[in-house]
This record gives structure tokens, sequence and C-alpha cells, in this order.
């Protein structure tokens, strides 16, 4: 009886340590791996934590040199670091398909969009679409009647976040993909905001639609921080909004005649801001009550752009603090 006790313990103690060999090998094995991944959509490689992970889609080969998760106390909600050179998100804070609002950022995309259909040089005449901007806005200084390019409508837009420009020109570019100039100012702004959405739809930006050319809070009006990463590269593949994103302030003659000084609303980019950075070129800040202070901005980098995101922050200073620290944490 004693010898089938003692025989019982020994066999119960084996196996313990047998199970505790295993667990300890595993829990190593984990360690070993280290970091942590998150969902990505199409066309990106998303480095997060010490491991990379290629998604489905299109998006490049590309392994960026492993680094470990920023020990930085971000102060917004929602921050993405991406890298066009090697098409990687390389940081993310907050689900990168999380449905957001993204402000005047829109007119990163609104300004894209406008110049697929209608040249720079072509010449609108403001209408009563200038009224229809809420109270408040940031605006370009554009009344009706006045004559201004579609150039100046976008630099309007980039540099002044102009509400004003946005939907002068939205209302000529739905006349144009119309190929109508006597359309209404509404039907050619449904049909330029529709072309958004169609856009969007056609580049995979499969968490964002519009119902708006200037980013107001609406309903239906969202992106994502993904959608966000590709809207910026395909900004600064476009010479002319890559030309206003960095131009720091600019004095402008409308076609009708009259003298405007524009400012960029970016402080990364004014040397005698507390935020200059040599570096930054661009790119679009954003602000309402539902978005919070939002910004996206561009550093030049090897090859490159440097893409920082930004969004949600309660203090107008907290982006510029987030896009600094981790701009030089990754550059």
């Amino acid at each position: 009886m004693k010898r089938t006790f003692r025989a019982g313990i020994l066999s119960a103690t084996v196996f313990l340590l047998l199970v505790g060999l295993l667990w300890g090998y595993a829990v190593v094995r984990e360690r070993q791996a280290g970091g942590h991944t998150h969902e990505t959509g199409s066309g990106y490689t998303e480095q997060t934590g010490n491991t990379t992970q290629e998604t489905a889609g299109s998006c490049n080969d590309t392994t960026a040199a492993a680094r470990p998760t920023p020990d930085l106390s971000l102060l917004s909600p929602y921050v993405f670091v991406y890298d066009t050179e090697t098409d990687t998100i390389l940081f993310s804070q907050g689900q990168l398909r999380d449905r957001i609002r993204p402000a005047s950022l829109t007119k990163l995309f609104s300004a894209y969009v406008a110049l697929q259909y209608i040249d720079p040089a072509t010449v609108i005449t403001a209408g009563e679409e200038v009224t229809w901007i809420d109270e408040g806005s940031s605006v370009a200084f554009i009344y009706r009647g006045q004559r201004v390019t579609v150039a100046q409508c976008v630099e309007g837009m980039l540099l002044q976040s102009g509400n004003d420009a946005a939907y002068i020109l939205a209302v000529a570019a739905g006349r144009a993909i119309r190929n109508d100039p006597t359309l209404s100012a509404n039907a050619a702004l449904g049909v330029f905001v529709g072309q958004m959405n169609d856009t969007a739809s056609q580049l995979g930006l499969t968490d964002t639609h519009f119902a708006n050319p200037d980013g107001i809070d609406m309903a239906g009006h969202y992106t994502s921080l993904r959608d966000l990463a590709q809207i910026s590269r395909l900004a600064m593949e476009t010479p002319l909004i890559r030309q206003y994103a960095a131009t720091v302030t600019d004095s402008v003659t409308y076609v009708s005649g009259e003298l405007i000084k524009w400012r960029n609303t970016t402080a990364l980019l004014h040397p005698e801001s507390e935020f200059y950075c040599a570096a930054a070129c661009g790119l679009k800040t954003g602000s309402t009550a539902g978005a919070g202070k939002c910004l996206i901005s561009a550093f030049h980098k090897d090859g490159g752009y440097l893409i920082i995101g930004a969004l949600g922050s309660q203090q107008e200073d907290d982006r510029y603090i987030d896009a600094l620290n981790l701009y030089r944490y990754y550059s």
C-alpha cells in the first residue's frame, strides 16, 4: 500500500515537472517572437512593435527595419506614421480602419479629384456656392462674382483651408465632369461629391465616404487612418497639391484684379513657430467640433516622404507635439 502511494506521488511529480517545462518553453518562444500586429487594409505593409506583416493586396514587398514601438505619451487618439518610399505603415495608434471624421483633411482629396477633370488654368466665376459655407468656417476670402483660376482655388484650400474655395472648385469640377457649364450649382456639387466617392471606391478606400468637399461634420462623412495614408500619398504625388501644401505664405492676384495674402495654417512650416521643422513640407490641418484638432504632416525622408497623421487632439498644440516626436523617432 505504501509503495503504491509513493509510486503515485512520484508519477504525479514527474508529470507536473514535464508540464512546467513545456509551459516555460512556450513562453520563451512567444517572447522571442515579440511585438504585436493590427489588421491593415490592402496596399500596405504594417509594422508595429518588433514584427512586420505583409497584408493582402498590391502593396510593395517591403521589409522596413524593425524598430520597437515608440515609448511616447501621444496626445492624439488617432495616429499613424507612413513611409511612402517603402509603402509601409510603420506605426499606428487607434484601429487603422476605424471610421473617423477628417475635418479639412478632406480638402486634400477634393483637390486631387478636381484636378483629374479640370485644368489648373481654367478661370471660374464664384457663384452662389460661396454662401453655402458654415458660419465660422475658415475662408480664402473669395466672394460672389470674383474670378479666380482653378489653381488659385487649390491654393486657397491648402494654405487658408478655405471652405469657400472648396465649394467653388467643387461646382466647377462637377460641371466639367458632366461637360455642362449650365448645370446648376447645387446639381454640380452633387455630381462632384458623387465622383469623390466613386474615385475613393476605385482606389480601394473602402473605409471612406464623403458628403461634402470641405470636411464639415455631416452624417456619412468619414474616413480611416489607413485611407488617409493613401490619400496623403496621392496628394504628395500631385505636383500642384505638393507645391501649395509646402507654400508658407503667398500674395495672390485674382483674375478679376483683387489682391489677397494667404498664410499656410500648418505651423510646422513657419520659422517663427515653436513647432517649425526644416524637413517639413506640408501637408494639411483640420478642425471641427466632431473631429477635434487634426493634422497630416509630411517630412522629407530619403527619396520619399514620412507622412504622420495626428487626429482627434483636444488642444491645438497636441497634434504638432505628436507629429514632431514621431518624426524625430522615425527619421
